[in-house]
């Protein structure tokens, strides 16, 4: 059991060149819900989780999860923009499609299998 209730994710991507990031993030995201201040912006992945792109230090060390309703509609739909992805994994309980932005950091979309 939990210590306290939460109630809010943010999940952070670090990176060394913000503006190329956030051209090659809103290619797939589209613009972003929040720029809270220079450096930041933040895109509504769910109803409450967020994902931050923020330049900093440690570019590139980054894993984020995001779950989907059909993984092979969105890398569809990420290879029709022009973003390379790794092929469609079956782990059994779930179908997982790997990309890596410009930094090096690495997006998993996850589709839970019924």
């Amino acid at each position: 059991m939990k210590l306290f209730p939460t109630n809010n994710l943010v999940s952070v991507i670090n990176v060394s060149n913000y503006n190329s990031s956030l051209a090659w993030y809103q290619k797939w995201l589209g613009e972003p819900n929040e720029i809270p201040m220079d450096g930041v912006a933040e895109w509504r992945i769910a109803d409450n989780a967020w994902l931050q792109l923020s330049e900093g230090e440690s570019a590139g060390n980054s894993t984020v999860v995001i779950g989907v309703d059909d993984v092979s509609d969105c890398r569809n739909k990420l290879i029709a923009v022009g973003i390379e992805t790794g092929e469609i994994v079956d782990w059994d309980v779930v179908l997982v499609c790997d990309l890596t932005d410009l930094e090096g950091n690495t997006i998993s979309l996850v589709q839970m299998k019924e």
